[in-house]
């Protein structure tokens, strides 16, 4: 505790969970878990307090409604910690798609692919996951996809185990219909050795494409604050954005929230919206 308060100064710690459900303080960032996330976020807004929650928003659509219903009925603010929703690579390729900038879209891909083999704790449990690579992970990247392409119709999918030291899977496999008529193709690895330098979107239209930049640098890199993605090119040139660190827009958006009294930034429906994703992957997998 020592650690946190010397390094962050933070001015209180708890080392009891008790003590910290019954403060005074107004917000609860919940870094839990997930099989956690359900009752510890119910206790605290039953206490009155705000709550923000690390992804996805449960393991359960039943517990992911009732998490909405009870912030509702509690009249404090609920937000799932989604910071790829706050990239600006990603909010200025969603314009671009809204203003019709390359045509009508019939191909998005997503794909993220990384070597996570070593794993221990929680994470290694399938149960207290409430899956594997995918909903712990991936439900970023499922953000993403949902974005850039909107409502989908249907979801065939497979999913599967490489080597990675977890109970649940670490490749997943997703192609998605969506209402607009495009489709959209998906790959998530924990077990991807020695993985290319891709791109994680790309956006094919009958006019044009967008895709993330993968020239030089990085995300989390020296030349780029906490981003998710680097930036777009929109038609093949580079497009000038503003970058923004997305761990801090989501996280000043949600106290802004709370100090206003106006609608989170990031909606648990769009946090809902993803795990029911997530679920009909695996469902439509078995």
């Amino acid at each position: 505790m020592r650690r946190y308060r010397d390094e962050f100064h933070v001015r209180k710690t708890y080392s009891d969970i008790n003590e910290a459900m019954n403060s005074s303080h107004d917000v609860i960032d919940m870094v839990m878990p997930h099989y956690m996330h359900r009752d510890l976020a119910t206790r605290a807004m039953r206490n009155k307090k705000h709550v923000m929650v690390e992804k996805p928003i449960s393991t359960t659509l039943e517990e992911a409604r009732f998490m909405i219903t009870e912030s509702k009925n509690n009249n404090v603010k609920f937000m799932v910690a989604e910071q790829y929703y706050f990239d600006s690579s990603l909010r200025h390729t969603v314009g671009c798609l809204k203003e019709g900038l390359i045509g009508k879209v019939h191909t998005i891909i997503v794909r993220s692919q990384s070597n996570f083999q070593e794993l221990d704790g929680w994470r290694t449990s399938e149960k207290l996951m409430g899956g594997g690579a995918l909903i712990d992970g991936g439900i970023h990247f499922i953000e993403a996809l949902l974005d850039l392409g909107g409502e989908y119709s249907d979801i065939d999918s497979r999913v599967y185990k490489g080597k990675a030291s977890i109970e649940g899977e670490d490749n997943s496999v997703a192609l998605v219909s969506f209402k607009s008529g495009a489709t959209g193709i998906f790959y998530y690895s924990w077990n991807y050795l020695s993985p290319p330098d891709v791109p994680a979107y790309e956006v094919i239209g009958t006019k044009g494409s967008i895709y993330e930049f993968r020239g030089g640098g990085g995300h989390l890199s020296p030349e780029h604050p906490n981003t998710a993605f680097r930036v777009p090119v929109l038609n093949g040139r580079i497009q000038e954005i503003e970058e923004v660190d997305v761990f801090d827009a989501e996280i000043s958006g949600f106290l802004k929230a709370v100090e206003k009294n106006e609608d989170v930034p990031y909606s648990p429906e769009l946090a809902y919206r993803d795990l029911e994703a997530v679920l009909r992957i695996y469902k439509k997998a078995k």
